[in-house]
């Protein structure tokens, strides 16, 4: 069969490729998100919205791309941005279609395959939830991958051919280039993968030397949308985090300065994640995929081309670089992100593997594709168990809080999925201008100040200088703005500003006293309407219910109100067979209000587990007296659990849990 090419890579059939893409195009845009989800994506669609520049390392590719696509008139902003994520991802069918094909030609060392049936093949394990779930909202991961693969294919076709041309190793280059101005570790582990093989197709006089120099020229080429940085650095009109605008700025945006990453403390540490990730593999059918992958390779093994060896290295580096997280939980979406190349490189595995069956007998085509579709099905969750597309959680309890808010309220937030919708809101959306954000884990950072006074120029001034830290700042600010009324999103960071609190719908009241009843606040109702509405179909939404609820819990057992804090809790926990609604007159509406450390659990999880908030409701129930109760919520926490709480050791007493 003639090769054709696709995006500049060689595929046996442009319509047949071209067409499992658009598919899978069809099924990520028919089921991904239409609106914010947490994480980077509100900032991610801020920036790209106002061509700003978002976090380190400013993802500049995302940013332009997203910003034009953006401007598209007649289409939402937000629908058009994840819609190029779900393009991005779709498109990654082309070049993984295009490696196995390469690995198909004839040759001493490759077996014949039906090359028909590969595209369809890596189309139909795109739907696996590990690729679904990055391609279906605004992240940077699925254009990444896309051009890390594009540059990955491209130079598997020159090895294999011993293209003499100066073209096809730029090009290699230029993909990587534009695959680290979206996500510089995507680039570097492929980069890293592809080295080896360069090096020795160099030493073997079957690629030019200059090949290594083109490489390199191409990878700087893509990395001049860096440029971008130092063009937006100066702007004062939009959301440009950091600021960098001199030398010194420049190094503490580039260093992540910002943020304080922690990794594992010890070998035995790293290796325990390793061990979490291969039991979640199990359970969510990847190490399945992987493993088909790699049989894929091993049948077509060969000894001039990308194959086992590029498929092993980027498994280890991706696997390695997510284990070495210090602060790890298995359900952290962007593993899924880092995860997308070897497993869309597995994907191309399972092409070769079906390419294989279906050349030694056409009938074995049809029960392999069914396989394929039945390992998709029970990777939870299952395609028609998805729900992402009515997921609007994020966006909507920002906008009831900025709405519930007093005039010239100040909010202090601290976690990610209050702090992006929030910014997002408010700058792009002019949502409540009056109102002043203050973003609690920016507070140590000038360039943030600077930018909240240009928004807020009736404020207060506020010296920066000054001891405590970023808590010392926002008390500092706090006292240049007293006659502001102060909304905060739980009592444990009030508490670590000195601040009280009293309930409140959405966010808490800073006040000094608070009334003798409290109804249970709109957040944690709407929270339980949206469970109902979505269950586990749109991932990390039911943890951040199942979070927003025990904070929320936590915050009116600290104020005072046992039984309404029960009620919140429980509003994170999904009804399902045997659990029946509870009578809590049992547990008394009202009891003194004293500070409670926040509930913490082991192992941790990247957002909330419903088992933790039936934990934490029993150990309520029994602190206050409701002992059957309390071994009811407790029982069904096993069931859902188990849990293990780090805070057993403190007396189980009202007082101090």
């Amino acid at each position: 069969m003639t090769e054709e090419k696709l995006l500049g890579l060689p595929v046996q059939s442009r319509r047949m490729t071209g067409a499992a893409a658009g598919a899978l195009f069809a099924f990520y845009v028919w089921t991904m998100c239409r609106s914010l989800s947490m994480y980077d994506s509100p900032e991610l669609a801020l920036v790209a919205e106002q061509f700003g520049l978002g976090h380190p390392f400013g993802q500049p590719l995302h940013t332009m791309v997203g910003g034009l696509l953006a401007r598209i008139p007649g289409i939402d902003p937000l629908i058009a941005l994840n819609a190029f994520s779900a393009l991005a991802g779709a498109l990654t069918v082309i070049p993984a279609t295009s490696l196995a094909q390469t690995l198909v030609r004839p040759g001493p060392n490759s077996p014949a395959g039906d090359v028909r049936f590969v595209a369809p093949a890596i189309a139909i394990t795109g739907m696996h939830a590990a690729l679904w779930e990055p391609a279906t909202r605004i992240e940077v991961y699925p254009l990444a991958v896309f051009f890390a693969l594009w540059s990955a294919a491209r130079f598997a076709s020159a090895v294999l051919d011993e293209d003499p041309r100066s073209r096809p190793y730029f090009g290699t280059g230029l993909g990587l280039g534009l695959a680290a101005s979206a996500n510089l570790v995507c680039a570097f582990g492929v980069a890293l993968a592809i080295t080896p093989r360069l090096l020795m197709a160099i030493a073997r006089r079957e690629i030019p030397r200059r090949a290594l120099g083109l490489v390199i020229a191409g990878g700087l080429a893509g990395l001049t949308t860096y440029l971008y940085v130092f063009v937006v650095a100066g702007r004062e009109d939009v959301l440009v985090w950091g600021a960098p605008t001199n030398a010194a700025s420049l190094q503490h945006y580039f260093a992540a300065a910002d943020f304080s990453s922690k990794g594992v403390g010890s070998w035995s540490e790293w290796w325990g994640h390793v061990q979490e990730m291969f039991h979640w593999s199990l359970h969510n059918g990847l190490f399945a995929l992987l493993l088909a992958g790699f049989g894929g390779y091993a049948l077509y093994a060969r000894k001039r081309g990308l194959g086992r060896f590029f498929f092993i290295a980027t498994l280890i580096f991706f696997v390695s670089f997510v284990a070495r997280n210090g602060t790890f939980a298995v359900d952290v979406l962007d593993y899924a992100g880092y995860l997308a190349i070897p497993t869309w490189i597995a994907a191309s595995g399972v092409g070769l593997f079906v390419a294989y069956l279906a050349e030694r007998r056409r009938s074995l085509a049809t029960p392999a594709l069914a396989a394929i579709v039945l390992l998709v099905m029970v990777a939870p969750p299952a395609p028609y168990e998805r729900t992402r597309n009515r997921d609007t959680f994020t966006w909507d309890i920002a906008r009831e809080a900025l709405h519930a808010a007093p005039p010239d309220a100040i909010l202090i937030v601290r976690a990610d999925h209050w702090i992006g919708p929030l910014w997002y809101l408010q700058e792009q959306r002019a949502l409540r201008p009056d109102v002043t954000l203050v973003a609690h884990g920016l507070a140590s950072s000038g360039w943030f100040w600077r930018h909240l006074y240009r928004r807020h120029p009736d404020l207060e001034a506020l010296s920066l200088q000054g001891p405590g830290g970023r808590d010392g700042r926002v008390r500092r600010f706090l006292a240049s703005n007293p006659t502001r009324p102060v909304q905060i999103e739980t009592a444990s960071l009030a508490n670590r500003l000195g601040l009280p609190t009293c309930p409140a719908e959405w966010l808490l009241e800073v006040r000094a006293g608070c009334g003798d009843a409290a109804q249970e606040p709109g957040l944690t109702r709407y929270a339980s309407a949206a469970l109902a509405e979505l269950g586990d179909g749109s991932p990390g939404t039911s943890g951040l219910i199942a979070r927003v609820t025990l904070d929320r819990g936590h915050d009116l057992y600290s104020q005072g109100f046992p039984r309404v804090a029960i009620a919140s809790l429980l509003s994170g926990v999904p009804q399902v067979e045997g659990l029946q609604q509870v009578d809590l007159s049992s547990v008394p509406p009202r009891i003194q209000p004293s500070v409670r450390p926040a509930p913490a659990y082991e192992p941790r999880v990247a957002l909330g587990d419903a088992a933790r908030n039936l934990h934490y409701a029993s150990t309520i129930a029994n602190a206050t007296g409701a002992v059957s109760l309390a071994a009811y919520f407790a029982g069904w926490s096993e069931v859902m659990g188990p849990v293990q709480p780090k805070f057993t050791a403190l007396p189980a007493s009202p007082a101090n849990l």
